[in-house]
């Protein structure tokens, strides 16, 4: 194997997926999901891993230390946060907030203020470090749900459903789950193979959650969980890859692509963020674990696999050896089942022999299957309703001007950007306003007016009020 990259490393993209939860039920042809709600185990699982991440790239000590990464105080500008807010509800967007509690802890000794009559005060929560997370719903972008409403998608899944060697699998094991209907586990459930992630995470909420439920499972004995689980993994891998990178399968990959690949960019340009961090579903580890052919080398453990709660994937990025470019290194940790005792693996890429792959080819491998945006969503999906009519050209000028401004070009607006837009807007109204009260004669504007809003705009804005747009553990 080749000598590993030694230089520092310049920026990371960290993908993770949310912690414990309770119970959730999913369309086994569209996934349209039910509400759910984060648990305080799902809580503890991020923190964990929060902290687990900051020893590695926030301690200047660690040997991936990010360059230039405050080590204590959270730099908004530094960050660029988003969390899936779609499909599991808050459960995604509650797990990012308590992996950057992990991350950047209180400070106390820095979050006090001394007033003039001599108290003081210290911030709420003992000094909480409070960074902005943004939410995407799948109706505004599709980049962290892309097979929601995705009509190709769905055909592909129920096309599955009846290919020869789904029709085998579930063959195969029908005496089990024949025998698994009956077994008073599955909460009346209907037990087939198309419906076996519901069936998993129905049985594996109720391990986790209910001990009663759990000696009832333990006594049918060790192998039945694990059973569903290799069925549901069989089930969840069928759905969310395939045999081509820009496959349909891999929509879930292709999208959340669509945010990695730019964020890798900037860091090799230089950014002045440091951390690109995406909280998902388990979905977009299946379909980029299949893009990068991690299952290439032979020693990443369970490509196929649903990965357990609170794990994460990394990508990080390093100039070469030879200082002509950059490399990005792929790490892995599945889950907190082990605490912080181990920390992130690292494994090779497309099937290479080296941790340390060139960032040119990452890209030029991935790049061709990307969908950049809605309206590429839209044509891929062969999908015609939702946000598609906008970008299909299927709505008229006069409706659709608004939404335009609001939802087109998701990759290419930063928060910053992103709230400029809505700030020229807001304020294009407000003045539209004044117009048409000044003509009611009810508002003038003299002198005074004038002159106090000229000094109000040679204010400047104050530094960084623009951000940038920043076993328990089983599934």
């Amino acid at each position: 194997m080749a000598s590993n990259n030694t230089n520092p490393v310049i920026g990371v993209v960290m993908m993770m997926r949310h912690g414990d939860r309770q119970g959730f039920y999913q369309s086994p042809t569209t996934y349209t999901a039910t509400a759910t709600a984060i648990t305080p185990v799902g809580e503890f699982q991020e923190y964990q891993l929060g902290d687990l991440m900051r020893r590695t790239y926030a301690v200047e000590d660690s040997p991936s230390y990010i360059t230039g990464l405050n080590p204590t105080e959270l730099i908004a500008t530094q960050i660029n946060s988003t969390a899936d807010g779609g499909g599991e509800g808050g459960v995604i967007f509650d797990s990012a907030m308590a992996m950057w509690q992990g991350f950047y802890p209180p400070r106390v000794n820095v979050s006090q203020t001394t007033l003039a009559n001599g108290s003081v005060i210290t911030s709420p929560l003992g000094g909480y470090q409070y960074l902005q997370v943004q939410a995407v719903l799948p109706t505004d972008d599709v980049d962290f749900e892309g097979w929601t409403n995705c009509n190709a998608w769905t055909n592909r899944t129920n096309n599955f459903y009846v290919s020869a060697p789904f029709l085998a699998k579930q063959t195969e094991y029908q005496s089990f789950l024949t025998g698994l209907q009956t077994s008073g586990l599955v909460g009346g459930r209907n037990v087939t193979l198309s419906n076996m992630w519901n069936i998993f995470d129905f049985m594996n909420v109720q391990n986790i959650h209910n001990a009663t439920y759990a000696a009832m499972l333990n006594a049918t004995g060790p192998s039945t969980l694990p059973i569903v689980r290799y069925l549901a993994n069989y089930h969840e891998y069928g759905a969310f890859t395939d045999t081509s990178p820009s496959g349909i399968g891999n929509v879930a990959g292709r999208t959340i692509f669509s945010r990695i690949i730019p964020s890798l960019q900037a860091f090799a340009n230089g950014t002045d963020i440091k951390i690109a961090h995406y909280q998902t579903a388990y979905k977009p580890f299946l379909s980029v674990f299949n893009m990068t052919n991690v299952a290439g080398s032979g020693v990443f453990p369970e490509p196929q696999g649903i990965v357990d709660y609170a794990s994460v994937m990394t990508l990080e990025v390093r100039k070469n050896m030879a200082g002509t470019g950059h490399d990005v290194r792929f790490g892995f940790k599945n889950g907190t089942a082990d605490g912080e005792a181990n920390g992130l693996t690292y494994y090779p890429l497309f099937g290479s022999s080296s941790i340390d792959f060139d960032l040119n080819t990452f890209i030029n491998n991935i790049q061709p299957s990307v969908i950049p945006d809605n309206k590429a969503w839209c044509v891929a999906c062969a999908s015609t309703t939702g946000i598609c009519p906008l970008y299909l050209g299927l709505t008229s000028s006069s409706n659709s001007s608004s939404n335009a401004t609001i939802t087109a070009s998701h990759s290419s607006l930063s928060n910053a950007a992103a709230g400029a837009i809505g700030f020229a807007v807001t304020t294009a109204a407000f003045i539209a306003l004044l117009a048409v009260l000044a003509a009611l004669g009810m508002v003038t504007f003299g002198a005074a007016t004038h002159n106090r809003r000229r000094r109000q705009e040679s204010v400047p804005l104050k530094a960084g009020s623009f951000s940038s747009q920043q076993d328990v553990n089983k599934k």
